[in-house]
């Protein structure tokens, strides 16, 4: 995904943030990417700032940026994307789910079958675990409440179970 363009920082955070400012929508879809991957909390407001873009592929790649910042609201947009016909949609929200969802549900996103199976089961997380969940900064990944606090674990089933 992150890709170093020649004559720019090699710094993946600097890059990002003049990736970002690029008129080409690919490029600027690469860099609101990779504030996700490389930013801070710091870095959410800008994220913020592309939710809106003209590009869908900025857009979807902002959701992306924000769900690896902590922000549970970009949740839901990705759970849509992973029934997309795009394969890179798709590849970007099965990635950010994948990585910070701790739902324990996965899929291939070469496969659009697999993965609207998979939107089925995360819609189900989200419609019952969406609303009580916490970023955990440290793992860099959402946790029903009780779980955040260390109270309890999600299983690959859904079920809160006590440690």
């Amino acid at each position: 995904m992150f890709q170093r363009v020649p004559g720019t920082p090699s710094g993946g955070y600097d890059q990002a943030l003049l990736e970002v400012k690029q008129r080409d929508a690919g490029r600027r879809a690469n860099g609101v990417a990779n504030l996700g991957v490389f930013g801070n909390a710091d870095s959410v407001k800008t994220v913020k700032g592309f939710v809106e873009d003209e590009s869908e592929a900025v857009r979807v790649a902002a959701q992306y940026a924000l769900a690896l910042l902590g922000q549970a609201e970009a949740l839901p947009k990705l759970i849509a994307h992973l029934a997309d016909e795009r394969h890179e949609f798709r590849k970007r929200a099965a990635v950010a789910l994948a990585s910070v969802a701790g739902a324990g549900i996965s899929c291939d996103h070469e496969s659009l079958e697999g993965c609207t199976s998979a939107k089925k089961d995360f819609e189900a997380w989200w419609k019952k675990s969406g609303a009580g969940l916490k970023w955990d900064a440290k793992k860099k990944s959402f946790a029903a409440g009780a779980a955040a606090e260390g109270k309890s674990s999600i299983m690959g089933d859904g079920k809160a179970k006590k440690p």
